[in-house]
């Protein structure tokens, strides 16, 4: 599938989401639920294609869907973005509070609990999944693992809202998956997660057709909580795609980024990893990043080419175009000296192959340099960078160990990368401006 037919994808997608939005089953096909009552007892004995109608009240209670069925509140729909608040809400101590199983499940409207730290909201297995103008949360003083694993196909989450996904010395995310996650759109959601936003990869997939494919995220913004940071909360970046081919994200906010686990604060690592060692299928390819907005973290953008402790695939035709990254620090925005990230606008590392940065701001403070090319000789190939607006930096352009001029240093780059494309000057515009999400 081509990104144009991804993006057509999502537009049919929404157009056939807001049928589901403006229309509920026929009368015979509902079943009530009261307050006190059991909606996987509702569940168990729907028939296929029933809504089950739920009166606002909290529902101590894992479910586990594997028909067809839609659950919605009796209570109307918001229009928009889901918030932090729902009139029905169903919580437990599973591992999941919602396991999917099944296909063509629509849960609608529902505010999403899990009490154990160490667990999940929703986990979804199942195909033709839509969570519309949901709301997931975990425990406001201990966190929650992950608000949606995605390894389903054909997977919806649009208008949804998901809070206080953190650890103290563990990953977690508002939204991922490794295995066989396919056909994902992300649109016009809220994800306030810690370790990252959003993460594909992560853990190793059983087959090279299990990698999670054909991912789009739009209109959302991705963020975290600043006072996670005093908390000692494990707090990595925004986006990070390990493992994952396909991926279109448009139009998005990602903010914060922070040095757990080794990591130098940037925002977007696209970094290929076989993980524990299984997977040497692993590979990041056909990525496509434009008109986003990436703040507050100590360095914008880290490019590992393969996984540099076992065996992989590689980083492929990743473009980022109309990017701005703003609000950049290596001492981080929480004033807390010694540095808090790399200070770096973007980092290459084990030669990635055909990368594009078109259109791209970058803006900081004190920062070290415009760009690190690491592990010389092996290089970017295919490299593409032109119109960039670019901060000052201590070094310009870094190249392992070395350090050159402030751009345009292209001489001594196609020394390095023969195949270089540079295209930047000092009076270049960067990433136009518009309205962020």
């Amino acid at each position: 599938m081509t990104t144009e037919q991804q993006i057509a994808l999502l537009d049919s997608s929404i157009h056939a989401t807001q049928a589901v939005r403006d229309s509920l089953a026929g009368e015979h096909d509902r079943i009530h639920v009261h307050a006190g009552e059991s909606i996987q007892a509702a569940i168990d004995a729907a028939p296929h294609g029933a809504t089950i109608v739920i009166e606002p009240a909290t529902y101590d209670e894992a479910l586990v869907i594997g028909k067809s069925v839609m659950l919605a509140p009796s209570t109307p729909l918001r229009h928009g973005r889901a918030t932090n608040d729902a009139s029905v809400w169903i919580t437990s101590a599973a591992e999941a509070t919602i396991l999917v199983t099944g296909t063509g499940i629509t849960i609608t409207g529902i505010g999403i609990r899990n009490r154990v730290d160490s667990y999940d909201a929703v986990d979804i297995y199942g195909a033709r999944v839509l969570f519309d103008r949901c709301t997931a949360l975990g425990d406001p003083a201990h966190g929650m693992r992950r608000g949606w694993l995605t390894h389903g196909t054909t997977t919806r989450i649009l208008g949804c809202y998901c809070d206080d996904v953190f650890n103290i010395g563990r990953d977690t995310c508002c939204i991922g998956g490794w295995e066989g996650g396919a056909d994902i759109i992300i649109d016009d959601c809220y994800l306030c997660g810690g370790a990252e936003g959003i993460l594909y990869g992560g853990a190793d997939c059983s087959a090279p057709d299990k990698i999670p494919h054909h991912i789009t995220i739009t209109h959302s913004t991705i963020t975290k909580n600043p006072a996670w940071f005093a908390m000692g909360v494990t707090i990595k970046n925004a986006l990070e795609l390990k493992a994952a081919d396909h991926v279109y994200i448009a139009d998005c906010v990602w903010e914060y980024a922070g040095i757990s686990g080794g990591q130098a604060a940037y925002l977007i690592v696209l970094t290929v990893r076989n993980q524990d060692g299984n997977a040497p299928w692993s590979h990041v390819e056909d990525v496509l990043i434009e008109r986003c907005v990436c703040r507050y973290g100590g360095g914008g953008v880290s490019f590992l080419g393969h996984d540099d402790s076992y065996s992989s695939g590689s980083l492929d035709r990743v473009t980022l175009r109309n990017v701005k990254f703003t609000g950049m620090s290596p001492d981080g925005i929480w004033a807390q000296p010694p540095h808090y990230g790399s200070g770096w606008g973007a980092m290459f590392n084990n030669a990635p192959l055909n990368v594009t940065l078109d259109g791209i701001t970058m803006e900081g403070t004190n920062m070290h340099t415009l760009g690190n090319f690491a592990n010389v000789p092996n290089q970017p190939v295919g490299l593409v960078m032109r119109n960039w607006k670019y901060f000052p930096s201590e070094y310009g352009w870094k190249i392992d160990g070395g350090s050159m001029d402030v751009p345009p240093a292209c001489d001594h780059l196609r020394e390095l990368m023969p195949d270089l494309v540079y295209e930047i000057t000092a009076s270049d515009e960067g990433a136009v401006d518009y309205p962020s999400v």
